[in-house]
């Protein structure tokens, strides 16, 4: 399943690339992400739960950097184990950073596979699900960005 979108935010390129090469920072913008970690220079640990529909899963990630180009470009590989069911998931993610004057459009894609259990919820919920929570990230991003200017 294939999932795309585009946000842009009033702050500049590095600015962006920073947020998104702290985990922790990174992990308030990801849905479901509880905590991040980084375990050397291309590899990090996290700890998601996901309601879809009914089931409310709990994964353990674990996440590779493939291709990074500071500060406007990055692939990165995620694969999760649920913590009580069987099945796993894989996701391929990636996030162009292209400037605009000084604000940044955040484009992004995800290409997410499902194995075992959780390929079996079926399609459409897992499809709905992901759906809401490519908008919900692509919010976080915006909110975490796009700060009012007072009064």
């Amino acid at each position: 399943m294939k999932l795309k979108g585009t946000v842009t935010v009033n702050a500049p390129q590095e600015e962006v690339w920073r947020v998104f090469m702290d985990p922790t920072q990174f992990c308030r913008i990801i849905p479901g992400c509880e905590r991040a970690r980084q375990l050397d220079e291309t590899h990090y640990e996290a700890m998601f739960t996901v309601k879809i529909q009914f089931i409310t899963i709990r994964s353990k990630a674990l996440g590779t950097l493939l291709e990074v180009e500071a500060p406007r470009h990055l692939v990165a590989e995620l694969v999760g184990e649920p913590q009580a069911r069987a099945g796993a998931f894989r996701s391929r993610v990636t996030i162009d950073l292209v400037p605009i004057n000084s604000m940044t459009n955040v484009q992004y894609t995800m290409d997410l596979t499902l194995l075992g259990r959780l390929a079996n919820i079926g399609e459409a919920i897992v499809r709905s699900t992901a759906k809401r929570l490519t908008k919900e990230f692509a919010d976080n991003v915006s909110n975490l960005f796009n700060k009012p200017t007072g009064p």
